[in-house]
């Protein structure tokens, strides 16, 4: 059984609401609308934030 990523889905769901989110080169930190670098439990946490997960993806 393939188990999510939970980054790849974070990013997915944050795109999905229109903001741009881009990667460094190592995919470590995350950019989200040209922002301050986030690491990916960053990305995650603003995820849960500002209540992305409530429509689409699964993010918990």
């Amino acid at each position: 059984m393939l188990e999510e990523d939970p980054v790849a889905e974070a990013v997915t769901v944050i795109m999905s609401r229109g903001h741009t989110v881009e990667p460094d080169d190592d995919y470590e930190n995350w950019r989200v609308d040209g922002g301050a670098w986030l690491t990916a439990g960053g990305l995650l946490t603003l995820a849960i934030r500002l209540g992305l997960n409530a429509r689409v993806g699964r993010l918990q």
